[in-house]
This record gives structure tokens, C-alpha cells and sequence, in this order.
């Protein structure tokens, strides 16, 4: 009998918490963000945290903040035409995602004293030639994200009329 009673307790316990699980699921639906520039906007902003640090201005980076938003159109063509390839208006390769993703990453680069002038802790230049194999995968699928959310939130704001 008092098995029966401890396993009726958790039973009850069990059916709180997926309750309290759905209801908490339910307001994270009602807050979720549901403008496409503002999703855009959450989604293409963060930090990279490395697998492989790499070597900037006598210094470890252990991490890396992107921003794809604060890119200007001139800078993120910039990026892109820097790397030559095939024309695909519809993605882009792997070359040009990884140019894309060190543009922002330096933009969004700490600053530090060199020679008592300030200057960015590391450039887009250190980001290509250093990033190691692992965390380059995940900063190109992180700049084609970017470009697909990008064309899609694009497209609301076309109109026929």
C-alpha cells in the first residue's frame, strides 16, 4: 500500500512539472519574436566561442562576436567580392561565407592599445588565416544564415503594385 501511495505522489509530481513545462513553453511562444527583421536581427547576432584559440596582438582569443546586421551593404559586398567564384544569386560558397563572417567579426573586434594608438584586436585577415578547421564551419554556416534569413525577411517587403 504505501508503494502504491509514493507512486501515485510521483505520479501527481510528474504531471505538475509537464504541466508547469507546456504552460512555461506556451509563454515562450507568445513572446517569441515574430517580425522577420527582428528575428533577423536576434538570429545573426551572438559570440563564437573558439574550440581552437587563436593568436591576435600577443593574446589569446578565446571568442568572437559577430553582429551580420551591422554590417553596412558596402562592407558585406565588400566581403563577398573579395573572394572570386561562380555567380549564385541564390547562395553563396563557403569561400565567401567565411569572408563574410571575418568582416563582421572584425568589425565587432575589441579594441586594444598597439604603440600608443588604439587598434583592433584582431582583423578580418587574422580571422581567415587563423581559424581553425572545426570553428570555420560553424562561422561559414553562421554568415549563409545570415544571407538565406536575409533573402527571405527581403522578400515581405516586396510588392507588384
Amino acid at each position: 500500500m504505501e508503494k502504491d501511495k509514493l507512486e501515485k505522489q510521483a505520479d501527481a509530481l510528474l504531471d505538475e512539472e509537464k504541466k508547469g513545462a507546456e504552460a512555461e513553453e506556451e509563454q515562450k511562444e507568445k513572446e517569441a519574436i515574430t517580425d522577420p527583421a527582428e528575428q533577423l536581427r536576434e538570429l545573426c547576432k551572438g559570440t563564437l566561442k573558439l574550440l581552437n584559440p587563436i593568436r591576435a596582438h600577443s593574446q589569446d582569443v578565446k571568442e568572437i562576436k559577430y553582429d551580420f546586421c551591422d554590417l553596412t551593404g558596402m562592407e558585406m559586398m565588400d566581403a563577398l567580392d573579395s573572394v572570386p567564384t561562380i555567380n549564385n544569386m541564390f547562395g553563396i560558397s563557403n569561400k565567401q561565407a567565411m569572408a563574410l563572417f571575418s568582416a563582421t567579426a572584425e568589425k565587432c573586434a575589441p579594441m586594444v592599445e598597439d604603440g600608443g594608438k588604439l587598434t583592433r584586436l584582431y582583423d578580418a585577415k587574422d580571422v581567415k588565416a587563423r581559424l581553425g578547421a572545426a570553428d570555420s564551419v560553424k562561422a561559414m554556416q553562421l554568415a549563409k544564415l545570415f544571407y538565406n534569413a536575409s533573402s527571405q525577411a527581403g522578400n515581405n517587403n516586396i510588392s507588384k503594385k
